[in-house]
């Protein structure tokens, strides 16, 4: 049989391949050689979807797995036939299990890499005490009701809490366990993120002091940093210099910093008092502590309108490819929708993939901490304390980053403008349009009629003005 292609799983040539599918065989190897500085882990898999087969690899070095729990890299091998999927399988075990490469297969009660249905699952060969504890929590699992979300649904959901997670703890000395968000200061609380927020504002009032007395007051700036990674423990490096990049001194650091703490946010609402939906792979429990509905929208005509309107807007490039599209309902915006203001345009909000478990559960802000301190955000603030869309799938997706599938996403959301109020000059501070309108439009550059927008930007003021209707999977 000749080699098979091998793709980059989530990549734009990978054949496709349903999300629910089967593990049929498993392995995780890992060897490590202190000579050579080997220390690096193998997961294979063989899996069955829709009459479909494929061999998932998935590997890395193992020490970049406690820091970065979506790192390794990912690959696909498919096949007509199981007989197929079988052969390609054990040569690689073999490969991988012989003298020249050195790998042993482990055990473990619940591994950590591989697809994400076989993540939490166990390995290799288990002894009779972790068999039974395993059987133990199998039987607490099947007194659980079956889900009631679809296979994609369910896929969509992990998908988003993963990112979310594996942000969160890549960046924050944090991690997951069954009491809830747990810092090396112990147990994440809301009061600990506002002590933060508290720090970060005060720091930025010195930071624009020091810019006035020419850095004299960089002392203060480094102390408070200090203070704020004391009260908000981060993963930062122990050299001198990764210690000196870590001072907050810039607006870049200062929004970073806020985004982190609105993901702290958001994931602590999500796991509620019970402190229980984040941990345990329950996903029903995390679908509904989003209090959002969410649906597939199916091929057919309403699919095909959405995938047009997506790709007919884009203007400065055409890289853009649908991959799934899902319909939002949060039931407080609609109910609260604006219905009396009428212009209402169906426009794009682009993100980065470690926000949506925030957007889904509590929708867009205001962006009134950052821009409230003065800082010129890149994805908004132009026109003040806003809202902010734009009418071109293309502007979106610059503001959103890939997940470990390589998707991306964008939300389509239904936006009463009713009467704008054109801008051409960027007016920082705006907190309402100016009487008599009913929104802000900064209008795009073009050759006849100069702007300082290089793209359309709606602002709304209100978050009654608009309502999530559509979120787009998509790659670029």
């Amino acid at each position: 049989m000749a080699k098979p292609k091998a793709y980059k799983f989530g990549a734009s040539d990978e054949p496709s391949f349903p999300e629910d599918f089967e593990v049929l065989q498993k392995a995780v190897l890992q060897v490590t050689d202190i000579k050579s500085n080997h220390n690096k882990y193998y997961a294979i898999e063989l899996h069955e979807g829709g009459g479909k087969f494929r061999v998932f690899t998935h590997y890395g070095r193992t020490d970049d797995l406690e820091t970065n729990p979506g790192a390794g890299a990912r690959e696909t091998r498919h096949f007509a036939t199981r007989a197929e999927g079988e052969v390609c399988y054990q040569q690689i075990y073999r490969e991988k299990t012989g003298a020249s490469k050195g790998y042993k297969e482990v055990s473990l009660a619940s591994s950590k890499i591989g697809s994400h249905k076989a993540r939490g699952a166990s390995s290799g060969q288990i002894d009779a005490k972790t068999l039974e504890r395993i059987e133990g929590e199998k039987e607490k699992r099947a007194a659980r009701p079956p889900s009631s979300l679809t296979g994609d649904i369910q896929a969509l959901i992990r998908y988003i809490y993963d990112e979310a997670t594996t942000a969160l703890v890549n960046t924050v000395a944090a991690k997951i366990t069954a009491n809830g968000i747990e810092t090396p200061l112990g147990v994440l609380t809301l009061g600990q993120i506002e002590k933060g927020e508290a720090i970060l504002a005060e720091l930025f009032k010195i930071f624009e002091s020091s810019k006035k007395a020419n850095g004299k007051l960089q002392d203060k700036i480094e102390a408070l940093s200090g203070e704020f990674y004391t009260c908000i423990p981060h993963r930062i490096g122990r050299t001198r210099e990764a210690i000196a990049e870590a001072v907050i001194d810039t607006p870049a650091e200062f929004e970073q910093k806020q985004e982190t703490l609105q993901l702290m946010k958001d994931m602590l609402q999500v796991n509620g008092e019970a402190g229980s939906v984040l941990f345990e792979d329950e996903i029903d429990a995390k679908y509904q502590a989003l209090h959002c509905e969410v649906a597939t929208l199916g091929q057919g005509s309403a699919y095909d309108e959405i995938e047009r309107y997506v790709l007919k807007s884009q203007i400065k490039s055409k890289n853009i490819k649908v991959k799934a599209i899902y319909t939002l309902k949060r039931k407080g915006e609609w109910d609260g929708f604006t219905t009396h203001i009428d212009n209402q345009r169906l426009l794009f909000h682009g993100s980065r993939i470690r926000n949506w478990v925030g957007l889904l559960s509590r929708g867009i802000l205001m962006p009134k901490i950052v821009v409230g301190m003065g800082v010129n955000r890149t994805d908004a603030g132009w026109l003040g304390h806003g809202i902010y869309f734009g009418d071109a799938a293309c502007t979106s997706a610059f503001y959103t980053t890939p997940g470990k599938k390589g998707t991306r996403f964008m939300a389509l959301a239904r936006v009463a403008l009713g009467k704008m109020a054109p801008y051409t000059k960027i007016t920082y501070g705006l907190e309402s349009p100016p009487p008599g309108y009913d929104s802000c439009h900064g209008v795009r550059h073009k050759l006849l009629s100069p702007s300082q927008f290089a793209d359309d930007e709606y602002v709304v003021y209100s978050p009654n003005q608009q309502r999530l209707e559509y979120l787009v999977e998509f790659t670029i």
